[in-house]
């Protein structure tokens, strides 16, 4: 009597948990994630948008209490005394509320262009438009680098204590940036995936059957090739544009 060969639980188990990981970029889920990815990549920009838009509101009121105050201040006659030297700290009040409104005006203009490419990102997965892909694909690459580079520039700064030290900090940065790079893998892989069925999408005309010379024209058939839920599919439709 022969018994059932039972295999190793430890490489199976690697296994399946290697295929799970991998689920989400197979041709079968690919469109799924990258739909997903793009309404959450959607709903963070224009989240990030809000609340620049909010810090803007609020340093632009805190500019216009603080004329209120150097006018108060000049018509009162407290402006220029000299003991207390109050017009070099409203001076320098002045001039850290212009940087902080500039640099705020700066991150609204990033977070609005970001938006707006997380807007055609949407629009280019749903509508398998892999052109309106190409905009997110370079923003997020420049600045996925361009946060890489502040996060090592700014080891030797207090940051890192509040993460317990650089060790933890680049660890939980880096970690993080790996997530958008993992993102940004899933749109690229989608967008490379459209591109390759663009390519394929040429129609094959057949002639079925092929009658004899003269009479009836031939039957043609246009093969379509779109990817599907498992992978890429093929339509045969029958369109009578041709001639023996």
């Amino acid at each position: 009597m022969l018994l059932p060969t039972v295999s190793s639980g430890g490489k199976w188990s690697c296994r399946h948990i290697w295929e799970m990981l991998l689920s989400p970029i197979t041709p079968r889920n690919l469109r799924t994630t990258a739909l997903l990815t793009s309404i959450y990549q959607l709903l963070i920009a224009h989240s990030i948008l809000f609340v620049v838009l909010l810090c803007l509101a609020h340093a632009e009121q805190m500019r216009h209490l603080l004329d209120l105050d150097i006018m108060d201040q000049k018509d009162s006659g407290f402006y220029n005394m000299s003991p207390f030297h109050n017009d070099m700290r409203l001076k320098t009040a002045a001039q850290l509320a212009d940087a902080t409104e500039n640099a705020l005006y700066v991150l609204a203009s990033i977070a609005t262009i970001y938006a707006l490419s997380t807007i055609a990102l949407f629009f280019g997965v749903y509508k398998n438009k892999p052109g309106l892909i190409i905009p997110w694909l370079v923003i997020e690459f420049l600045g996925v680098t361009a946060v890489g580079v502040f996060i090592f520039m700014l080891k030797e700064t207090k940051l890192p204590m509040i993460f317990g030290g650089q060790c933890p900090y680049f660890i939980v940065c880096y970690t993080l940036l790996c997530m958008d790079g993992i993102k940004w893998y899933v749109m690229h892989s989608f967008y490379q995936s459209l591109r390759t069925m663009n390519k394929l999408r040429e129609i094959a005309t057949v002639a079925i059957p092929c009658p004899a010379p003269g009479s009836i024209p031939y039957q043609f058939r246009r093969e379509h090739m779109y990817l599907g839920s498992n992978g890429y599919k093929h339509i045969l439709t029958e369109s009578p544009d041709g001639q023996c």
